[in-house]
């Protein structure tokens, strides 16, 4: 029967191959004619002038306007970018402070991932086949419009780099090109954006993004004046992949006392790990037929530590241990969520984070370092005190807790661009998540020329001390054959144990980790040297690369000749696996040369100087990985009993000492050899103990292997089978999906937060946008005086209704409304009125409140106005929303629970985000008009109208009349604390006054000195009327 299922998917791949083909080869085809129509430009243009050619663009926008299409343009426009490539030939160019000489015309191959990224797609090419150059086409095409293009990278050098590098391109087609990065300043920031093209480093995009969402004015805006237009994304798959999660902060810091994190850090040092992972249940019928029922597992430790999703969770002894320590009944209980909190950040911090791993100390700071790149990350900090608590146990000055100002993750930033399209190496692995979450669609481009790389089968150890051994002896082999060898590790400080390793044996090498990257560039630029050595984390897996010295092949064939000639003259046949064509012809070129050959034929076999050698061609060769040719040299009297069988590689040699739990950052490793048709070899070493076999149990395998072979055996037991690598990618592409699934639940989430934040950046901007549109500004203005005037009567009544409610008298009522609304009575009035019943004085309080806003709108220009409502608006916008993400972060951790009590947490989060959502908008245009009911109008309009009369031009701050206006809280020698709005431009400092619900005083009772005044100053009594 399994046979028969077997048979029929065969069927049906086979029938929907046929009916479909092959749907990358597909789109490829698609774009052929485009490519042919280039062509055809390309030559047509040769006839042109420069000065014709540059005049091309100015065409184009002509064009455009007139209603072709930029699909219309783009062969065209492409031809001429081609065009000015070929025009640049030999023109040295000076880049990064080097002189570089340009020798770049685009391939069609390279044509055809511009055509893919034009079309809003990611163009997976690989390494060495110049994605900076691929980009140019379709930059310069979007740009015509005048929209703006942002080409995105993943570190400044590039950004800087290949905006000086490709801007020799596009100023000679007559556009513009502007750079950002970390070190440009804020104030040039918005002419490097107003730029035709600007080339910007990733989390710099997003944090200028953020900054621009907090701003008062449109003026002070740097990237988002003109809307998000068109992206192309480098290492796509670095930025919305490794790091699409990866929230952008801006932040303030709280006033939460850092002692605590050092205590903690402390605490948990009395605790000790479990020896085994914590025993989760399999259920009840599982338990039962385990005979497991009703057995308690031991505890043997204090705390759990899951590797897989960095996390460590108090054992039940663990949490005895801390009652004891700490003298409490119940932790949870008497230390509440907030301290536990810490605890378990602290546990983290000593047991899951580890130095030069997770993060590296650079001047007495904590640096995280990205697991995907192995670069250090300078301004980021973990989240939710887990920074702090690392500060503690590493001993270094701990940073107080800061309050998220504004926050987005990649992952939503970058899809509110119109177009989005990417490039990268190795994007098809996460084909799926790119569809299903950005809509993106993967189209493998194919290489300009073949790739001769051997990528060989991973080698599998017993153990560590095992693998290390071999590790040892093949870096010392090739590394004398003169290979150039770059030695991919998985950590900061498996990079410093191989580094001591080549050490002792006295090889000379470069070491290339997160605490050394201001060495980057030079490493790398002599990393395909003859007998270069380079120790690297996965900083050298993207965006290096590597060429090799010229005649390095040559010198590499010399020394292997050299070497298979000693072994046989010491009695041992020799055998060398050959594996292209190319590299054999190298080989024999090389004995040719050192036994003075003339002409003989290897494959016939020859005899010379007492040896014998005779090359084997493989005619059965399918693949790289299969030798093209075999050579054997040994002694004429050889009696068969030593042998050494050697693969004989060339260009650089990729050595990996541990898997990654991503395909995606393996292939970039290995892609830095072989690019553009140099020969070059990988392969990686595996260990049954490393973290990624631990994962998928290779620490069962290794109990098998122990049991069925002895010590000796394990200790050069060396498995290479396919099967094995066969089985470590099954395992990564669970990893990876099981990543995915954990990635897709969170975007679930994060879009609920997203859409509350374009609501909110929505409202921001149309308050903006009416600064400079008098017909938005009108609309503006009077919309918010009928939204102010309602939300203030509204205030009034509920105080009112309150206050009859709870029994208040009607003289306390006074107090308080005198007291928050500055109703200026007399105490004649006052002494009226107090006299009135409830409903009656609403009646008069709401006539008195329209007579009263009548007059002083009619007092004040709709500009001033305008200026007034928006500065208040806006600060509450802000200052609310602020705390808004504070909940909603509290609220995401608390739905977590909710899955105990059968209810689905994502369903709860979305009710609940909702509910909060809808309060907070109401609280903003409550506290807004709570506000602007405080302030003394007539005053504002009088200081205005004086300060307008000796400037006309300056347009006038709202926030400094304010500021500076000493406005009365009645008609008296008092002045309120209220005249100010502002006291500084830090929400930290701001003051905000809040209605009391009831009055501590009234004017029948006896006034404590330490009392309100009962005059309404907001000061006591003691030092306002009481002083005297």
């Amino acid at each position: 029967m399994n046979i028969l299922i077997l048979i029929e998917r065969i069927m049906l791949n086979w029938i929907l191959n046929f009916i479909w083909g092959d749907y990358n080869q597909k789109q490829l085809d698609k774009i052929k004619p485009l490519i042919t129509a280039i062509s055809h430009f390309y030559a047509e243009l040769d006839s042109l002038s420069d000065e014709q050619i540059q005049a091309k663009t100015e065409e184009f926008r002509t064009r455009l306007q007139n209603g072709e299409s930029l699909d219309d343009l783009l062969p065209e426009a492409f031809a001429v970018v081609k065009q000015a490539c070929k025009r640049l030939v030999g023109t040295t160019c000076m880049v990064k402070g080097q002189e570089v000489v340009w020798n770049m015309i685009p391939y069609d191959v390279q044509l055809m991932g511009g055509i893919i990224l034009h079309q809003g797609k990611i163009a997976e090419m690989k390494t060495g086949e110049g994605k900076t150059l691929v980009a140019v086409a379709p930059v310069y095409l979007n740009a015509i419009s005048g929209k703006g293009v942002h080409v995105v990278t993943v570190n400044d050098y590039l950004a800087s780099r290949d905006a000086e590098w490709m801007a020799y391109v596009y100023r000679r087609l007559g556009l513009t090109v502007g750079s950002v990065v970390k070190s440009t300043p804020l104030a040039d920031r918005r002419n490097q954006y107003s730029a035709d093209i600007t080339y910007v480093e990733n989390s710099e995009l997003g944090f200028d993004y953020l900054r621009d969402n907090l701003v008062k004015t449109l003026g002070e805006r740097n990237l988002t004046w003109r809307p998000l237009n068109y992206a192309i994304v480098d290492e796509i798959d670095s930025i919305l992949i490794d790091e699409a999660r990866t929230p952008l902060i801006i932040s303030q810091p709280r006033e939460e006392p850092t002692e605590k994190y050092t205590f903690y850090a402390q605490l948990v040092q009395a605790l000790m790990p479990c020896s085994s992972k914590k025993k989760v249940s399999k259920g009840f019928i599982q338990e039962v037929l385990n005979d497991e029922y009703g057995v308690e597992h031991e505890e043997d430790g204090d705390y759990y530590i899951d590797e897989k999703t960095k996390t460590a969770q108090l054992s039940g002894k663990g949490i005895s241990k801390l009652e004891s320590l700490l003298k409490v009944e119940n932790i949870y209980k008497d230390m509440g969520y907030g301290e536990i909190h810490h605890i378990e950040n602290a546990l983290k911090a000593k047991a899951v984070y580890i130095k030069d791993k997770d993060y590296i100390i650079s001047n007495g700071e904590i640096l995280i370092v990205d697991e995907h790149t192995g670069r250090t990350m300078p301004g980021r900090r973990f989240s939710e005190g887990l920074h702090q608590a690392i500060e503690a146990k590493e001993g270094v000055q701990i940073q107080r807790e800061s309050q998220t100002m504004a926050t987005i993750t990649y992952q939503n930033f970058f899809k509110q661009y119109k177009k989005l399209s990417g490039m990268t190496g190795t994007a098809s692995t996460e084909g799926e998540e790119f569809s299903k979450i950005y809509e993106l669609e993967v189209v493998i481009v194919p290489t300009n020329r073949g790739i001769r790389r051997v990528d060989l089968n991973d080698k599998v150890y017993f153990d560590q001390k095992t693998k290390w051994k071999f590790v040892k002896e093949y870096i010392k082999f090739y590394h004398q054959m003169g290979q150039p060898i770059l030695i991919g590790t998985a950590d900061i400080a498996t990079s410093e144990y191989v580094s001591r390793l080549l050490e002792r044996e006295a090889i000379v090498h470069n070491v290339l980790n997160a605490k050394f990257h201001e060495q980057e560039a030079n490493i790398v630029s002599r990393a395909g040297k003859y007998k270069s050595v380079v120790v690297a984390t996965n900083m050298a897996g993207r965006g290096t690369d590597i060429k090799l010295e010229e005649g390095l092949n040559e010198k590499i064939a010399q020394n292997y000749v050299s070497y298979m000639l000693k072994v046989a003259k010491a009695w041992t046949q020799f055998t060398g696996k050959i594996y292209s064509e190319e590299e054999y012809l190298l080989i024999k070129e090389a004995l040719e040369h050192a036994l003075d050959l003339q002409g003989e034929t290897l494959e016939n076999g020859i005899q010379i100087n007492g040896v014998n050698i005779l090359v084997k061609l493989n005619p059965k060769r399918k693949q790289n990985i299969d030798p093209y040719a075999r050579i054997l040299v040994r002694p004429q009297d050889w009696d068969q009993k030593d042998e050494e069988e050697k693969d004989l590689f060339f260009g650089l040699f990729i050595l990996g000492t541990e898997k990654h739990e991503s395909r995606r950052i393996d292939n970039q490793l290995r892609g830095r050899a072989g690019r553009q048709w140099d020969p070059g070899v990988s392969v990686f070493f595996v260990a049954l103990d490393d973290g990624l076999m631990r994962k998928m149990g290779g620490e069962k395998i290794q109990a098998l292997a122990g049991m069925l072979l002895s010590r000796s055996d394990l200790e050069n037991l060396e498995l290479t089978q396919s099967q094995f690598t066969k089985s470590i990618t099954r395992s990564q592409k669970e990893i990876e999906g099981w990543y995915f699934g954990i990635r897709k639940h969170l975007f679930d989430y994060d879009s609920v937060v997203d859409k509350q934040r374009k609501r909110v950046y929505k409202l921001r901007d149309d308050i903006l946008e009416a600064e400079t549109d008098e017909a938005k500004r009108k609309e503006y203005v009077e919309s918010f005086k009928e939204e102010f005037l309602t939300e203030a009567k509204n205030i009034v009544i509920t105080q009112i209704s309150n206050a009859e409610m709870t029994g208040q008298s009607v003289a306390d009522l006074l107090i308080v409304l005198n007291k928050e609304f500055g109703l200026n009575m007399t105490q004649a009035e006052y002494d009226q009125i107090k006299n009135l019943t409830y409903e009656e004085i609403k009646a008069l309080l709401m006539e008195r409140f329209d007579r009263y806003f009548a007059k002083v709108f009619e007092l004040i220009s709709e500009e001033l106005l305008f200026d007034v409502f928006r500065g208040v608006h806006l600060h509450f916008i802000d200052k609310l929303w602020v705390d808004h993400i504070d909940d909603m972060q509290n609220l995401r951790e608390k739905v977590g629970l909710m899955s105990y009590a059968q209810l689905d947490p994502l369903v709860m989060y979305k009710k609940e985000s909702f509910e909060k959502f809808q309060e907070l908008m109401k609280n903003i245009i409550n506290s807004t008009a709570g506000y602007l009911m405080r302030l003394d109008f007539e005053a504002i309009a009088g200081e205005a109208q004086a300060s307008t009369s000796f400037s006309e031009n300056d347009q006038e701050n709202v926030m400094g009349i304010l500021a500076g206006a000493d406005l009365p809280q009645q008609k008296t020698q008092n002045t309120d604390a209220r005249a100010k709005i502002f006291e500084s431009q830090d929400d930290g400092e701001f003051e905000i006054f809040e209605v009391d619900d009831m009055p501590k005083t009234s004017p029948d009772t006896k006034v404590r000195p330490n009392d309100a005044c009962p005059c309404g100053s907001g000061k006591k009594y003691k030092k306002c009327h009481g002083a005297n």
